[in-house]
């Protein structure tokens, strides 16, 4: 099965600059646990659950704190014709649980473990992974 049948479309990001406490606001409103960094269209990081506990760690003030200081810069991504088995077997190789999902250079989606492990992700008989 390809990435685009199992991805979410709705794309809520985050900007480099906005605070640490606006992302984590973010996430729980929308109830995700990784956002996309955005610079304009530009897909410049992904911050997660785990990028915020590590600020929490670091006591970093997340009311004044920015995104771009705990992000995943650069971050690895899936296309939308990208399979889903072979997608998990990457994801659990880079140690993630999220991948922006870019088409023609253009943020498309999110896709998570989550994603990958509903029933048929993997194509119908096979198990995931």
């Amino acid at each position: 099965m390809r990435v685009r049948m199992v991805m979410s479309r709705q794309v809520i990001n985050a900007g480099a600059t906005e605070t640490l406490l606006e992302a984590a606001r973010r996430m729980r409103t929308d109830g995700v646990s990784a956002l996309p960094v955005t610079d304009g269209e530009e897909v410049v990081g992904i911050i997660s659950e785990r990028d915020l506990v590590e600020a929490f760690i670091n006591r970093a003030d997340p009311g004044s704190t920015r995104v771009s200081a705990y992000m995943t810069s650069n971050p690895q991504y899936a296309t939308p014709d990208d399979l889903s088995s072979g997608l998990a077997l990457r994801m659990l190789d880079l140690g993630v649980r999220h991948l922006p999902v870019l088409e023609g250079g253009r943020l498309v989606g999110m896709v998570s473990a989550r994603d990958l492990l509903l029933p048929g992700a993997s194509g119908p008989g096979r198990p995931p992974g």
